[in-house]
């Protein structure tokens, strides 16, 4: 029998994290900070090893140049999306401009929450694998042992749905053990000073 997806995204704590778009995620960083005092940002390239866009498999997975920040109790992710096609950001957002992509949700599994979505009738816009070696490399540089974010590469890393039908919006559902990103940030954020070493290297 199948299982019931009904429910599957009710009274989940899954506000931690707003994602957005900028063609230059780093003026963007510095324009957040000064209206906001958002900080310190931490940035990183992303790359998959493999991309699933709306059922079908990339050539070639985009990378991604993304910034990590807190803002507040809650963490900002801010793209630039370095490699060239289709995405999460070419679908919702004007690439020449800045805005809003998605907010984040952490899930207990991925493929559970891939099955949810399906059962829902929610699009998947995105499926992304990590690219181990990168993946391992910046583990040994942030001194995390890769055992307790659970990598796997051929485990979905992360997916993007669609709800702009229902609530205008794209959600982006992550593994738990990614978390450690926005606890991070948000512990970093709390002692700074407000202005130095406003941007930072993972690692």
């Amino acid at each position: 029998m199948a299982k019931d997806y009904t429910d599957y995204f009710k009274n989940r704590d899954f506000v931690h994290q707003i994602g957005f778009y900028s063609p230059d995620g780093e003026q963007f960083v510095r324009e957040h900070n000064r209206l906001f005092g958002s900080g310190p940002f931490f940035t990183t390239v992303n790359k998959f090893s493999k991309v699933i866009y709306r059922g079908r498999e990339l050539e070639t997975p985009f990378s991604l140049r993304a910034y990590y920040g807190a803002w507040g109790s809650h963490s900002v992710e801010v793209v630039q999306q370095l490699t060239p096609g289709d995405s999460m950001y070419t679908d919702y957002n004007d690439m020449d401009k800045p805005g809003i992509n998605h907010l984040h949700m952490f899930v207990e599994s991925l493929e559970e929450a891939k099955e949810a979505c399906e059962a829902l009738g929610i699009p998947i816009v995105v499926i992304g694998y990590n690219d181990l070696t990168a993946a391992l490399a910046k583990c040994e540089a942030m001194g995390i042992d890769p055992a307790s974010v659970g990598l796997d590469e051929s485990k979905i890393g992360f997916m993007v749905v669609d709800m702009t039908e229902q609530l205008g919006m794209m959600m982006q559902l992550i593994d738990g053990g990614a978390k450690f990103i926005h606890d991070m940030v948000v512990d970093v954020g709390k002692n700074w000073d407000g202005e130095s070493d406003l941007i930072r290297p993972m690692g």
